[in-house]
């Protein structure tokens, strides 16, 4: 199966009927933006990086999306929050969100002191706010695919990922301040 043009939903079927090649164009697909959503969530890379393959492994292995019903992406993402979830109330040391690098020595280079500033007020941020947040800007999913994850309507995501960037940006100016 080609993957160009080809729908994640397709793509899924054709997995389903064990073409692995299909398989390939999903994980190529979603790579980079699934595992940058999961480090911001897991510090360790190595457990990180488990959580990444756990979570493709499910593409392969669970059988509870229904392309008929929804959209690959929301699911794929749905499945990443869960594993993230549980990764974090396992207790890991591992999964605190955000703190893969020493603070103290990126504030002192110029380069990472803007990343150090967002980490900071992204920190700030209650938990759901940063989970549209990242959703939205790391995961790049759309309101709609964001309003699957949650199980709330797309308005409702719309309103309140408005009111996540108006928080971010507040505990950025706040940053700014002495």
């Amino acid at each position: 199966m080609s993957g160009a043009g080809t729908s994640d939903e397709a793509l899924t079927r054709a997995v389903r009927d064990g073409d692995m090649a299909a398989f390939d164009v999903l994980y190529a697909r979603y790579e980079v933006r699934l595992f940058a959503y999961v480090r911001r969530f897991i510090a360790d890379r190595q457990h990180a990086e488990d959580v990444f393959q756990d979570v493709f492994m499910t593409v392969l292995r669970d059988r509870s999306f229904d392309p008929e019903r929804g959209r690959f992406a929301a699911w794929l993402f749905t499945v990443a929050r869960n594993r993230c979830r549980m990764a974090h109330r396992k207790g890991s040391r591992e999964s605190r969100a955000l703190e893969a690098m020493p603070r103290a020595e990126e504030a002192a280079q110029p380069r990472y002191a803007e990343a150090d500033r967002v980490r900071r007020a992204m920190d700030a941020l209650p938990e759901p706010q940063r989970q549209l947040l990242l959703l939205k800007q790391v995961a790049e999913l759309t309101y709609r695919e964001i309003a699957a994850v949650l199980g709330v309507a797309e308005g409702t995501i719309k309103s309140r990922l408005h009111a996540a960037t108006s928080a971010f940006r507040a505990q950025l100016a706040k940053g700014d301040t002495p």
